[in-house]
């Protein structure tokens, strides 16, 4: 980021933050792009979309939504920023991972769908499973019994009804 003059009137002037590309390296990031829930209907599934945005990665949907994006920096904040405006009122965070050897992530060539377990073991054969586990509450040290809750309610809320006696 880099702070430039504001154009206009003395009311007006200042100074506002935005993103310096110019001089940030342009080499791949890889960076998890995160929300609360994301369940599989429109919007929430733009999700899956990436590839639009010529990244390469996985994203999974439900609770929480998640996708590992791997391309240009630029690229990842303009797929950010596309579904903050199609769902405005969910929050959207990005984590950038410390760069990764890209031999690690080359079985990745589009933009695939993934569960919750395929996401958390390649963070883990990046060296980046602590992501996983802060993101989805899942205490490491008591995992079985918390990847039960985990998953508890991650579905679209339709479930058997009860019948009356």
């Amino acid at each position: 980021w880099e702070t430039r003059e504001k154009k206009g009137s003395e009311k007006e002037k200042g100074s506002e933050a935005v993103p310096n590309y110019k001089t940030k390296n342009m080499s791949e990031a890889y960076c998890l792009v995160h929300s609360h829930h994301l369940l599989d209907h429109k919007p929430d599934n733009l999700l899956l979309k990436g590839g639009k945005y010529k990244l390469r990665g996985v994203a999974c949907l439900g609770r929480p939504g998640v996708a590992l994006c791997i391309g240009q920096r630029v690229a990842i904040d303009n797929f950010r920023i596309s579904m903050e405006s199609a769902m405005p009122q969910k929050k959207f965070g990005t984590i950038e991972l410390t760069p990764v050897p890209s031999t690690k992530v080359l079985g990745i060539k589009g933009f695939e769908s993934a569960t919750l377990g395929q996401l958390r073991k390649i963070l883990a054969d990046i060296g980046h499973e602590n992501q996983f586990f802060a993101l989805t509450g899942i205490d490491p040290s008591n995992e079985n019994n918390n990847a039960k809750s985990a998953t508890k309610g991650s579905g679209s809320g339709k479930g058997k009804k009860k019948k009356k006696k």
